[in-house]
């Protein structure tokens, strides 16, 4: 829609433009030239006539290259007056309502191309101020007949007619271009906001699901005995699924550094276990999809939830690879993740400490 009204209004520049060059060539210099020996100097009227020309063909050059008058539209509307007014005062107070009076509606005309993007209000002023220097100039002249006052505002009426109807048409495709304009912009919001709020029906949907997956089977096991709250294994299993389920509800906040915040969520479940945890970061690395970055929390996730007393977890970024690394005493954290071509898993146990890296690499 929007492309269409920038079609449409500069198919209608052209057309403006078109109207006053046919209107200057074709009716306006005839009557210039069969008028030379009218005018009371003709050298003025026909320099007059060339400026409007040269106005004329400023605003193809314009049109060709996609570009307005700027603040150049302001000097150039000065200089089309100055023409109606200095024509005017040349042309003998008799010949007004004549055919030598050719700026009467070439004037005009230069006029609506130039004020083509103004407000409708501003063409109406420079059209009524140029229509004025007529009367002007026959009150000045004292040819204030009511035959002649007739013949000039018919003519002013008539020529008047066809150009704010021209300036009246630009007024209304501008208005109809920007009413398209907030229509498409508020089609875009509401786009916008049905786009998240499906995304986030559908985290919310996926974090339902593996939260199921996760903590079902444990709650099923302890209610019906088939798993022992005094068990060790029981026991970090369900560490390792507090902690899981704290990575899960920390990958739904809106952080700059995601990874980072997923690793303190797991730190701050070992902490609330009892545990000292020793957090270091060094350098920086690029933002990681959740498939990758729960790659690198899977297994610092079980050595935090099985640590018994301390633990030392390490963050190391560089702008092509990440890897989280974790030494904790105890060393029974279980069953590893393989690596699964993105992420790698290193693991070293001695004796009563485990140290586990994983490592990402673009």
């Amino acid at each position: 829609m929007i492309e269409t009204m920038a079609r449409l209004r500069g198919r209608l520049r052209i057309a403006i433009l078109i109207v006053a060059t046919a209107d200057l060539a074709a009716l306006d210099l005839p009557a210039l030239i069969t008028h030379l020996d009218v005018y009371l100097v003709a050298w003025p009227v026909v320099a007059g006539y060339l400026t409007l020309i040269g106005l004329l063909a400023v605003e193809g050059v314009l049109i060709v290259r996609g570009r307005s008058w700027g603040r150049w539209r302001w000097p150039a509307l000065g200089l089309t007056l100055a023409v109606s007014v200095l024509v005017n005062a040349l042309i003998p107070v008799i010949e007004v309502p004549g055919y030598a009076n050719w700026p009467i509606d070439g004037v005009g005309w230069v006029a609506v191309v130039l004020l083509f993007d103004q407000h409708l209000g501003v063409l109406l002023g420079v059209l009524a101020a140029h229509f004025a220097t007529n009367f002007v100039h026959l009150a000045l002249g004292g040819e204030l007949a009511p035959l002649v006052l007739i013949n000039v505002g018919t003519d002013i009426v008539t020529i008047g007619a066809f150009q704010v109807t021209a300036g009246a048409s630009t007024w209304m495709v501008r208005y109809a271009a920007r009413t398209a304009a907030r229509a498409a912009a508020a089609e875009a919001e509401v786009r916008a906001t049905e786009a998240i709020a499906t995304r986030v029906h559908e985290d919310r949907q996926r974090r339902t699901q593996e939260l199921e997956a996760e903590v079902r089977p444990l709650l099923t096991g302890l209610a019906d005995g088939s798993y022992d709250p005094a068990d060790d294994q029981t026991r970090r299993d369900c560490a390792i699924a507090a902690a899981r389920m704290r990575r899960l509800f920390a990958e739904g906040d809106d952080v700059d550094d995601r990874l980072l915040h997923e690793v303190k969520a797991c730190v701050d479940i070992a902490e609330r276990r009892g545990v000292l945890v020793d957090l270091a970061t060094q350098g920086s690395w690029p933002g990681l999809p959740r498939e990758v970055r729960r790659g690198l929390t899977e297994a610092p996730v079980r050595v935090l939830s099985t640590a018994r007393n301390w633990a030392r977890v390490t963050v190391l970024g560089t702008d092509s690879g990440v890897s989280v690394s974790v030494v904790a005493d105890g060393g029974a954290a279980g069953t590893f993740p393989l690596a699964d071509g993105a992420v790698t898993i290193t693991t070293v146990e001695d004796e009563d400490r485990l140290w586990v890296k994983a490592t990402w690499q673009s």
